[in-house]
Parts: structure tokens; C-alpha cells; sequence
């Protein structure tokens, strides 16, 4: 629960998200997300959904790998 992984982890997801989807497409979806869940639960599901919609990308390797997996991922790509 404490381990360097957990903390950095999410930052990582964040940042290999951004290099796949390029800039334009990350700030909109960073600027979307707190719009449309102003007031509400989210899920991450959600937050998968919205990055699939606006960047045009299906992320489920991307996100599969920093999300869910057990390894730490090798540098992010474009997608």
C-alpha cells in the first residue's frame, strides 16, 4: 500500500496517456472530464470512455498495461 508504486504510479498513467493521445487531444480531455463529472461519481471506466472519444484511440492496451498490470510498462509511445 505504501510502496513507490502506488504513488508514482498514477502520474506515469497520466503522463504515457498524453505522449499516446498527443497534447491537443490530453488537455481537452483534462479540461472535459472535471466539466462532465462536476458533482458526480466517476469511474475509471468512465475516464477510459473519455479518453477513447476525444483522442479517436482505442486505449485499452495503454491502459490494460499501466491500469491493471503488474509490471511497470516500458516508456510510452504514440499511439
Amino acid at each position: 500500500m505504501f510502496g513507490e508504486s502506488v504513488y508514482q504510479r498514477g502520474g506515469m498513467t497520466v503522463h504515457a496517456l498524453r505522449v499516446a493521445v498527443g497534447d491537443q487531444a490530453f488537455f481537452e480531455i483534462l479540461k472535459t472530464w472535471p466539466a462532465e463529472k462536476r458533482d458526480a461519481n466517476a469511474t475509471t471506466a468512465e475516464f477510459v470512455d473519455l479518453a477513447e472519444r476525444i483522442s479517436g484511440k482505442q486505449l485499452d492496451r495503454l491502459f490494460d498495461a499501466w491500469l491493471y498490470g503488474t509490471e511497470r510498462p516500458g516508456q510510452p509511445r504514440p499511439l
